[in-house]
């Protein structure tokens, strides 16, 4: 292995390794996160829009660096003879996915873990609860998705919760109070009070 071939390894292990910690903690731990605007905002507005962006430029970038290099149009030629164009097509449809993920991922689960562990903003709202459903089965039986809605503003949130299920579905369409931490990007709920 080249210096150039162990530090390209490297550079993408430390570009990847950190979302995919990240990424693997949320599925572990798993916290009843309830987003706010700020939250819903990156996700559904900001970051897709940069992922196309950086992927834009990205793409430019590769196709001006590498354009009069015929080694480089050989391999490509070659590739998508190899895999097909339909096949093909989707490493370039791809990186705007790929980008999102890894901002979604560096920047909101994060900011969740961030808070999980380390904020001592604590956080109380009353809450009513709409509806008690089963989870899917990639998680556990006492696995309940609580649909609450907030008394303040009047929006629903849905959210998993682990405790208490055969209490929760008792209490259907009654208020709650749902108490945890406040982070910049939403609220973790860590009990519910009845």
């Amino acid at each position: 292995m080249t210096f150039k071939q162990l530090f390209n390894s490297t550079l993408l292990l430390l570009v990847t390794a950190p979302p995919l910690v990240l990424l693997a903690w949320d599925e572990q731990a798993d916290p009843a996160f309830i987003p706010n605007g700020i939250y819903n905002t990156l996700t559904f507005t900001l970051f897709p829009i940069t992922a196309i962006v950086l992927s834009i430029v990205l793409l430019r970038h590769l196709y001006k660096k590498y354009n009069n290099n015929f080694e480089f149009k050989h391999t490509v030629k070659n590739y998508i003879a190899e895999h097909g164009k339909f096949r093909s097509a989707f490493i370039p449809l791809f990186l705007p996915i790929l980008i999102y993920l890894w901002l979604w991922t560096s920047v909101c689960i994060s900011v969740k873990l961030w808070a999980n562990k380390h904020s001592n903003n604590i956080w109380q709202q009353e809450h009513q609860l709409l509806e008690v459903g089963s989870c899917s089965t990639d998680y556990e039986y006492s696995c309940a998705t609580l649909t609450v809605l907030s008394l303040q503003n009047y929006r629903k949130y849905t959210f998993r919760w682990y405790l208490d299920k055969n209490k929760l579905v008792t209490l259907q369409n009654n208020n709650i109070n749902l108490v945890g931490v406040t982070s910049p990007l939403g609220n973790i709920v860590q009990e519910i009070q009845w």
